[in-house]
């Protein structure tokens, strides 16, 4: 398990520094990026490993992803699952809080978001004017939709300063507890034909992207783990490019297997 500070596009007149514990593991990252509202300055992570990856995405049975986090201004870290909404609009903040993937054809370049010809994230906390590339002002509805336990995702898709096709799924609310199995999000794409299912999965990381706040800002983040099965995908329900795609529920195989007590994690709390 690797933390990563991340600040990869800082302005002159801010600053971000990381605090980490070993045992449990845990984060904190505080910052304050007040130029360029609309870019993301940092990235403040933690990777996640699982024996396994790389492995191509036909090759994921299931994919269980699980953090809680906290947000709020100043440099002290709030308690798990706090989020102080109105300080940090008051200070103008925007900022999300994602899970974030890479995939390649090639397994070698899905482990560097340098090389990997694919990211895929997922949203579940949402601050401010932060957007997800390809985000329409305009767009009144989208048929990329899907359902992962009690959280609706919408999928918007566009491309960073690399070229790097971004797919990204935002939950409709912020979950500051998140336990859920995914793979269906990463199904969405591939049946659908929007990624090659030979793409490998390889790096997987939570945090923050950190935009803009006029104040100081804490993002802290504790509980995180990645559980992986790999075998071939159960064909779920993921619906067809223009329509909506019907709600997932945990398979049948799922919920029969030695994986059970996975499953009896499948839940969101906020």
């Amino acid at each position: 398990m690797t933390f990563n500070a991340d600040a990869w596009n800082p302005d002159v007149k801010g600053f971000q520094c990381i605090s980490v514990q070993d045992s449990p593991p845990a984060f904190a990252a505080t910052w304050s990026w007040s130029a360029n509202p609309e870019m993301v300055h940092s990235y403040p992570h933690v990777k996640l490993t699982a024996p396994g990856l790389p492995t191509p995405l036909s090759n994921i049975s299931a994919l269980v992803l699980s953090a809680q986090w906290s947000m709020g201004p100043g440099s002290k870290p709030r308690p798990a699952r706090v989020v102080d909404h109105g300080g940090l609009a008051n200070d103008g903040t925007s900022a999300n809080v994602a899970f974030d993937m890479f995939a390649d054809r090639d397994a070698a370049k899905a482990l560097n978001e340098q090389t990997a010809e694919t990211e895929i994230m997922i949203w579940v906390g949402k601050f401010g004017h932060a957007e997800p590339l390809g985000f329409d002002a305009n767009m009144t509805k989208t048929c990329f939709t899907q359902t992962i336990g009690d959280a609706d995702f919408v999928l918007y898709q566009g491309h960073n300063e690399r070229g790097t096709n971004v797919f990204t799924w935002v939950a409709a609310a912020n979950h500051t507890t998140f336990t859920a199995e995914v793979s269906p999000l990463l199904q969405y794409l591939w049946r659908n034909h929007l990624v090659s299912a030979k793409s490998h999965l390889g790096l997987v990381s939570f945090g923050s992207e950190a935009y803009h706040s006029e104040g100081t800002v804490t993002f802290s983040a504790s509980e995180f783990e990645l559980d992986l099965v790999t075998g071939p995908a159960p064909k779920l329900a993921v619906g067809h490019r223009c329509s909506p795609a019907a709600s997932t529920n945990p398979p049948r195989w799922l919920l029969s297997s030695a994986f059970i007590m996975s499953a009896a994690l499948l839940y969101l709390m906020s």
